[in-house]
């Protein structure tokens, strides 16, 4: 049996007083293919609470999409995915959850633990968030203003036009690398696997399946988490 524990924050515009109630479901689909057993589907969060003065619900979901190979399969009969803890806190307004989900039907293997989503911003006054957003408009008028030095510097000395289009593809690498784990796979290892043909495989990068990993080393039977991209 594999345990995977999912960290998930629910984000409630820092409205809530009191939690009156929550629920957490899962709903698993399972094929067969030709690597392995296939469990895709989502965990679902449902809930009451209270803000200031009136009772409110949320509904949350994580994405799953989980393939086990058939060499770490014990049994494919009882192969399924089921919730069967969690643990919540209050956030300074907004809730945490911890979802513990287990696999059953494979051999053992370490816990693992997936973030699912970033943590919200913890200032707590909005004007800051305001502030912000104004030095974005005014970083952006002042990038469109060293676009245009530089355009006019590229026609006087193109020797520099090199090093203006390295540093714009260091950036576009940075912004494609940034992926959201909210669908991914988990790939179970097998004898041979290397990040790079992982990467192949599943048509992602290399170092950002390393980044979900901890870049930990590789070795039959271990999971790893493969984030997707569409």
């Amino acid at each position: 049996m594999q345990k995977i524990y999912f960290k998930k924050l629910v984000d409630l515009n820092r409205e809530l007083k009191e939690l009156i109630s929550i629920s957490v479901d899962e709903s698993i689909n399972y094929k067969m293919e030709n690597q392995g057993m296939r469990a895709y589907g989502s965990i679902m969060i449902n809930g009451d609470y209270k803000d200031e003065s009136s009772k409110k619900n949320f509904h949350e979901t994580i994405d799953l999409d989980i393939l086990a190979q058939f060499s770490k399969i014990e049994d494919r009969n009882e192969f399924n995915v089921k919730v069967e803890d969690f643990d919540y806190y209050l956030n300074d307004g907004n809730l945490s959850l911890v979802i513990q989900a287990s696999i059953y039907g494979v051999k053992d293997d370490e816990d693992r633990v997936i973030e699912t989503e970033q943590v919200v911003q913890e200032e707590d006054d909005i004007s800051e968030d305001i502030e912000n957003l104004l030095r974005e408009e005014e970083n952006q008028i002042e990038e469109q203003e060293v676009v245009e030095v530089i355009e006019q510097e590229i026609q006087q000395h193109m020797p520099k036009v090199h090093e203006v289009k390295q540093v714009v593809k260091k950036e576009e690498v940075i912004e494609e690398d940034d992926y959201d784990i909210g669908t991914y796979y988990m790939y179970v290892v097998q004898d041979g696997d290397t990040y790079q043909s992982i990467a192949s495989r599943y048509k992602v990068d290399e170092y950002v399946i390393k980044n979900y990993n901890h870049e930990r080393s590789l070795s039959k039977g271990t999971i790893i988490i493969v984030p997707y991209s569409a």
